[in-house]
């Protein structure tokens, strides 16, 4: 997998976070899914510049430099191209549930306590665990369409479930930090290369580290 380097001083603050986001929704690797990103890419950052346009009147009325690809997509079109976003970024969160107790595991060097339903730490027994939350009623169909598509991205998952577990609040779309604060980026990309490196040395979790698409800053 290719390795994404964010550099601050070629993107702005809300391209960097966008290109996570959008990476986060959209692991695949085919020339479609390149083509799917760039387009959810750009409807991100549109949407974001909007917000940023209603909700800071100095930064509205300050000289800026924009990408037209952003800054003339309508309400319309930036809507359409984030119609599987948060779909997408549920499946991704629901992922990382089932990642967290192998994570800890590489961790700690021993399991967290799971609810007594779960006899055996598996990707089965997790999957069971969010049947509801998934919208399924067999764990099999959670690993086909949910754990199978996240695990490119498992790590940066997990490094945002944790984030917003602490409690940290959302905006538009649920994901105003995440794309429009630079500490918080900084912060996603350092935590998702740390949970890169536990999946690389999990016993159980049975993912290819190499597959893995990286992130790093520069």
């Amino acid at each position: 997998m290719p390795t994404h380097c964010i550099d601050f001083n070629r993107l702005e603050v809300y391209e960097a976070g966008a290109l996570l986001v959008t990476l986060l929704a959209y692991p695949g690797e085919s020339r479609h899914d390149d083509e799917r990103r760039s387009r959810v890419h750009a409807s991100l950052c549109a949407c974001t510049l909007r917000a940023l346009y209603k909700t800071d009147l100095d930064w509205a009325s300050s000289l800026q430099l924009v990408k037209p690809t952003y800054a003339f997509q309508t309400e319309r079109d930036y809507q359409r191209g984030l119609s599987q976003l948060k779909r997408r970024l549920r499946d991704r969160m629901i992922a990382a549930r089932i990642a967290y107790p192998f994570l800890k595991e590489a961790e700690n060097g021993e399991v967290p306590k799971l609810p007594s339903s779960v006899k055996r730490l598996s990707i089965n027994a997790m999957s069971e665990l969010v049947l509801k939350d998934a919208g399924y009623s067999e764990p099999e169909n959670v690993e086909t369409r949910i754990w199978r598509p996240s695990r490119p991205v498992i790590h940066l998952a997990s490094a945002v479930h944790g984030y917003l577990h602490l409690g940290a609040e959302n905006e538009a779309l649920g994901l105003g930090p995440l794309i429009s604060r630079r500490d918080v980026i900084e912060y996603l990309i350092r935590t998702a290369e740390y949970c890169e490196r536990l999946v690389a040395s999990s016993r159980h979790l049975r993912v290819n580290a190499d597959k893995l698409i990286k992130l790093r800053l520069t």
